[in-house]
């Protein structure tokens, strides 16, 4: 079975790797009419999205909003290599403009229908597009934010006006 055609989209995926009978498993999760369509039907076969190759397809998609959502906050933290975010501020305008162009683009590919034809990509449920990530995203930040507290508590400035650095994390993170 090829898992990325679209011909073996709607077989149940369960029954290839066990001998159990199909009465025997859980019903999917968003089988209630009080979700969303698209939560619960692909567009691309019609049938369910719960145990299908299509279920795959939205786990590719919602780990490609993951890797953008930890890229902005690579992106706030390389921004400078002490001053922390309330020093700083939002003032570069070009980044600004590139992690709102790097939300409007992965929203584009992943919720015009067009987009998802050409990079296989699916419409994520909003439980499942970028959330799950956000601890990831917070703990980046917060331990960037944290590595430069500590690297300005390390600075010492010498009377000849070099700065030495004498802390640990100002000797071992400071790049």
């Amino acid at each position: 079975m090829d898992w990325l055609k679209k011909s073996y989209g709607d077989i149940d995926l369960r029954l290839f790797y066990t001998e159990r009978s199909t009465y025997s498993w859980n019903k999917c999760r968003w089988d209630d009419d009080s979700s969303p369509e698209f939560y619960r039907i692909s567009r691309q076969t019609g049938k369910q999205i719960c145990y299908t190759t299509e279920a795959l397809k939205n786990a590719h998609t919602a780990y490609l909003i993951a890797i953008v959502c930890l890229q902005w906050a690579d992106g706030v933290s390389a921004k400078t290599r002490t001053l922390s975010m309330g020093q700083q501020g939002l003032k570069n305008k070009m980044a600004n403009f590139g992690f709102f162009f790097e939300t409007a683009l992965i929203l584009c590919i992943c919720y015009l229908p067009f987009m998802n034809l050409i990079f296989e990509t699916r419409m994520v449920a909003f439980p499942h597009c970028g959330v799950p990530v956000w601890p990831w995203v917070s703990t980046l930040w917060l331990y960037d934010e944290m590595r430069k507290l500590y690297v300005r508590k390390g600075r010492k400035r010498q009377e000849s006006g070099q700065v030495k650095l004498t802390g640990w994390t100002a000797r071992n993170t400071y790049y």
